[in-house]
């Protein structure tokens, strides 16, 4: 899946576009995502990471199952979601990595773009902390989340974990609203139901 977004950011700016892929399946898997943080930006990376964390990252922990992120609840029942990101050097890809049934694939995808249009912080210091803890374990196991290493290469003075604590709520919202002004989507599997890029 990751291979075939390499377009959508060709030449370190973001491109947007969309590629399907049909495939004998019971599931589709999606990449839906929008405008992300640069590598050289420590200051959006950070925004981003907590962004990450509200929208609903897989588990830090080895086999257990993904968080009840939003957009893990917006996918419903046939299907789970996760928080996405692609970091390069001078821009970069968020959004959400979906793997749903073919026949649902329709709703659970328009409802977590719904989740990326509609976010709201309640608890910003407790997204937070977990954001925060999350990019430690990153730190320490760059097996399981190479990405987050890649990330902090790219800064050659502040790290992005250090400005986590300083986050706000509307620097969240800002890099939500950013990521859902121009989606890409990248589809593979079982995607007769899968929605168009222009219709999302």
């Amino acid at each position: 899946m990751l291979s075939i977004l390499s377009f959508l950011t060709y030449f370190d700016t973001f491109q947007g576009g969309e590629v399907r892929r049909d495939a004998d399946s019971k599931y589709a898997h999606v990449i839906v995502a929008g405008e992300g943080a640069a590598g050289n930006n420590a200051k959006a990376l950070a925004a981003q990471a907590v962004l990450l964390t509200a929208l609903g990252n897989s588990s830090p922990v080895k086999f257990s199952s993904a968080t009840n992120g939003v957009i893990g609840k917006a996918a419903g029942a046939h299907g789970s979601a996760s928080a996405f990101q692609a970091v390069h050097s001078d821009s970069g890809l968020v959004g959400a990595y979906i793997v749903v049934e073919g026949a649902h694939a329709n709703q659970a995808i328009s409802n977590v773009v719904g989740a990326f249009k509609s976010l709201k912080i309640a608890d910003i210091e407790a997204v937070k902390k977990q954001a925060y803890n999350n990019a430690l374990r990153a730190a320490a196991h760059s097996d399981n989340y190479a990405i987050e290493r890649t990330s902090q290469l790219f800064q050659s003075q502040d790290k992005y974990i250090e400005l986590i604590p300083g986050v706000t709520t509307s620097e969240v919202e800002a890099a939500a609203k950013k990521l859902a002004s121009k989606l890409s989507v990248a589809s593979y599997g079982n995607i007769s139901e899968v929605p168009y890029v222009d219709s999302l």
